[in-house]
């Protein structure tokens, strides 16, 4: 590990502030520190996000909200989600192991990054990691990547297992930035492997 310094903001503007300046917004840090690890992802500052009050799981009048800081393990287990949303809970359920899954949010679960073995590997070439380096996945070993939705530049598949039932159940995502509050259809906020070499949403990498 590398040195890097970390802050835990009290509230939601000093988060997008931090943020703003180059910060990487973490939480459970289930993905992130992995990479991190790894030196895949070698972030300046972490923005510690775990404090802020986004962990409620209620309905409204459109369906149910999850908040982006619920754990995995406490929507799965969640009786509104297991009465009403059953694959959801089966989507958690297969997702990690119980210990991941009491760490791990909602929000970094949809926004994990690839696990493709090359974007991990960092002697091999990744458009991911690197724009312009290429993909060697195409010629290498390239089974459980993506058929549909790719490019000469990424065959890289999202990893999470709650994304595809969120999609299936016509899901959207509320996103807060310094542009104010907006909202986007799952489905157009993560971006197929193929529309772009580097980003995963129309955000950006954002975890």
């Amino acid at each position: 590990m590398y040195p890097f310094a970390y802050t835990k903001p009290a509230d939601t503007a000093a988060v997008l502030a931090a943020g703003a300046r180059g910060g990487r917004y973490i939480a459970g840090g289930t993905t992130l520190v992995d990479l991190m690890r790894e030196t895949v992802e070698r972030p300046g500052t972490l923005v510690d996000i775990s404090g802020l009050p986004l962990e409620d799981v209620r309905d409204t009048a459109r369906g149910l909200r999850i908040g982006a800081l619920a754990r995995m393990a406490d929507v799965a287990a969640h009786p509104r989600v297991r009465a009403a949303y059953p694959v959801l809970t089966q989507s958690l359920e297969l997702a990690a192991s119980p210990q991941l899954r009491n760490m791990a949010t909602i929000d970094g679960n949809i926004l994990q990054r690839t696990r493709c073995t090359y974007f991990r590997d960092v002697s091999a070439a990744c458009n991911k990691r690197r724009p312009g380096s290429g993909c060697a996945a195409l010629d290498g070993y390239n089974r459980s990547h993506a058929i549909l939705g790719t490019s000469d530049a990424c065959v890289a598949t999202h990893p999470s297992d709650l994304t595809v039932a969120l999609a299936a159940l016509a899901a959207s995502v509320h996103l807060l930035g310094p542009d104010g509050e907006r909202e986007v259809a799952l489905t157009e906020f993560l971006l197929q492997p193929g529309d772009t070499r580097t980003a995963s949403t129309t955000c950006g990498e954002v975890n």
